[in-house]
Order: C-alpha cells, then structure tokens, then sequence
C-alpha cells in the first residue's frame, strides 16, 4: 500500500435511486446539506422497457438516478429520509438500495481547474 493508500478506506455506503423525472434534482440540493453525505450526484436516463413497446412504435421512459456515497453509521439515516422525501413507496415511483463500498471518498474542488483555465 502506498503512503495515501489509507485515504478512502472508512466504512461507507452508496445508495442508489431510481426516481421519477424531477424528483433526482431536487434531493440534491437537500442531501448536499445533511450530516455524513460524502458525495451526492444525479442523471438523467432514457430507455425502452419491453413492457411498453407497442407494435410499430418504440415508448421512452425517463427517469433520475440519484447516487449518494455516505458514511455508514448515517447511510439508515439518509436511506429514510431518500425513501420519506422521493415518495420512492408510492406505486411505480423508482426503486433503491445500498451497497457497501471498499474505496471511496467525497467529491474536493480542484482550485488548479481555475488557474488552467485562465
């Protein structure tokens, strides 16, 4: 193991949502501010089900994915709160789980982006 090979090897969890279109964007913002979230991101997806392919004609469906990397005595914390605000328990409003994670660590600001640019 390298000098800094240390970094990142805390207990962590990532929890992953796959929400309806709307709702990824809004939990950000709110997650960004709570107590042991490391990392929060969202995208948007589009694909085709084959559930809902109609003859002739191919339907999209959209959703967010909301990843949120968090310390793991806060992840039953923020997976409620995830599951309370998303309203995930409505009927085909997503789905999300948590997994544990070997390696990681939070998302730093890199103050070099700005001097390359300049």
């Amino acid at each position: 193991m390298t000098a800094l090979g240390h970094i990142g090897m805390q207990d962590k969890r990532l929890i992953t949502a796959i929400l309806p279109v709307g709702r990824g964007r809004e939990l950000t913002a709110r997650l960004s501010r709570e107590a042991g979230v490391l990392t929060v991101s969202h995208h948007h997806a589009r694909g085709v089900g084959t559930r809902r392919v109609r003859p002739g004609r191919m339907v999209y469906d959209e959703k967010d994915v909301l990843m949120v990397l968090v310390d793991a005595e806060q992840a039953d914390a923020v997976f409620a709160l995830i599951y309370r605000e998303s309203g995930i328990g409505e009927r085909h409003a997503g789905v999300m789980f948590q997994e544990k994670i070997l390696r990681g660590h939070h998302l730093m600001p890199f103050d070099g982006m700005h001097a390359a640019a300049e």
